[in-house]
């Protein structure tokens, strides 16, 4: 009888570890989900380079150096839209834009700039780049880390943001005048404004 038992038990033992050593090899064979990867992770960080002002005329832009056109050193911040997976955050020297509707592909990824308010301007987003054959207000190069970014602003912001820091009235209303003047000569409706950028 206990010879009996002792034969039971192992078999019972025996089975329930075969029975186990197949369920876990069952489940190390079953494919596991790819995590998701989200594209905005690759731009994320700091950047530096230039941003530089143009005319912007029969809807295209040109450089006009005594004005709109030297370049201003800038750094920007890129980061991930807490509240819209689809978005990125640039901030610029401590004003924020955001890029949205963010679209990939194989060498980075494009996105556009819609209606805002930075630095006390409203802005609209302006084609500054490709990724493929599509054209983008901004672009993220994977193979490069490159980034450009571009909006539009019309004469009145463009105006104030180049008199904000004049202090003296006078010299403040004859900048407003000579800068209107000018964009009257070249038929100026607005300015665009194209951050050229290199991830650090």
């Amino acid at each position: 009888m206990k010879k009996t038992f002792l034969f039971a038990m192992g078999a019972l033992l025996g089975g329930a570890l075969l029975f186990t050593s197949c369920g876990k090899d069952d489940k190390e064979d079953d494919p596991q989900p790819e995590p998701e990867v989200d594209i905005r992770d690759a731009a994320v960080g700091n950047f530096n380079g230039t941003m530089t002002w143009y005319w912007l005329v029969d809807g295209e832009f040109e450089a006009d150096e005594e004005t709109f056109g030297e370049p201003e050193s800038v750094n920007i911040s890129v980061s991930k839209d807490g509240t819209n997976s689809n978005a990125i955050k640039l901030d610029v020297d401590g004003d924020v834009f955001y890029g949205s509707k963010i679209e990939a592909a194989s060498n980075g990824f494009g996105f556009d700039i819609e209606s805002q308010t930075f630095d006390g301007m409203t802005i609209k987003g302006y084609d500054a780049g490709s990724v493929g054959t599509t054209k983008y207000n901004g672009v993220y190069l994977d193979d490069t880390k490159k980034l450009n970014v571009g909006f539009q602003v019309s004469i009145k912001d463009s105006i104030k943001y180049f008199t904000a820091d004049i202090e003296d009235e006078d010299e403040k209303e004859e900048m407003e005048l000579l800068l209107n003047a000018m964009c009257a000569a070249v038929g100026a409706e607005g300015a665009v404004v194209i951050f050229d950028m290199n991830k650090r």
